[in-house]
């Protein structure tokens, strides 16, 4: 409520030298603003800093420790419903966006599937922290929108709670298509159903940053011209921002087959 409030009253510098004061500029997200300016070149390598890897790292912590008594987050069934939805396997799983692999474990504890498993991420320190939490699978370091991988190289191509921090979300969903044999999952997606895809500026765990709300309708289009087909939406973590957008937002998690 108090964040809410303060998007509407107060100016910018006010709000994020409060949530400094407060302690809130290291949540997850905070200081969120409507971007109508060029994109600055620091928002673009918020999420290569290494005091936000670590700072995910501990956000994650508590959450995972709930799945593993039980009690699992709503984004982390709806990833394991997803997979489960493929029929695949024992499938090569690529996620791209794997920051420190927690999905790996996810999917282990609630798919309960055999599958093999690679992670990228375009953070060296986000991949240190994989590497330092599991050890047996590999760990890549690599860009969403060129992906170092060949054609029709693993047979679910994750795109794991990325697309709405990339810039160049059109060629990450070229990429992912092109690498996916048969299917692609793009995870935790904030959509609206009117106003057109908006680019945000935010601070992510204190650093600043973009996110991307995506027009659902535009999102699809971009899911058909790639050559993908929506087979699937499953809804996902509620993360309403209607307070700036001026239109109600949801988060879904879209399964996509490769046509063709």
């Amino acid at each position: 409520m108090l964040r809410a409030a303060a998007r509407r009253v107060l100016p910018l510098g006010t709000r994020r030298a409060l949530e400094r004061w407060l302690g809130l500029d290291h949540d997850v997200s905070s200081g969120f603003e409507i971007l109508l300016d060029d994109v600055h070149p620091k928002l673009l390598l918020g999420w290569k800093d290494r005091r936000v890897a670590e700072r995910q790292d501990m956000a994650f912590a508590p959450v995972l420790q709930q799945m593993r008594e039980g009690r699992p987050r709503e984004d982390f069934t709806t990833l394991a419903a997803a997979v489960r939805l493929t029929g695949a396997k024992a499938p090569l799983i690529v996620e791209v966006g794997c920051g420190s692999a927690w999905n790996a474990e996810v999917l282990t504890r609630l798919w309960n599937r055999p599958f093999r498993y690679i992670g990228m991420d375009y953070s060296p320190a986000m991949i240190a922290l994989a590497r330092r939490r599991d050890s047996q699978r590999p760990y890549l370091v690599g860009d969403a929108t060129a992906l170092p991988l060949r054609d029709r190289s693993c047979d679910i191509l994750l795109s794991g709670t990325i697309l709405m921090h990339l810039l160049g979300y059109q060629a990450a969903i070229q990429e992912s298509r092109r690498v996916a044999r048969r299917w692609c999952i793009f995870h935790t997606v904030p959509v609206m159903a009117g106003r057109k895809t908006t680019l945000l500026e935010k601070r992510a765990y204190g650093s600043p940053t973009i996110e991307v709300i995506f027009n659902e309708a535009e999102l699809r289009r971009l899911f058909e011209e790639a050559g993908l087909r929506v087979r699937h939406v499953l809804p996902n973590i509620d993360d309403d921002l209607e307070d700036i957008l001026g239109e109600r937002t949801v988060t879904k998690t879209f399964l996509c087959e490769v046509d063709g």
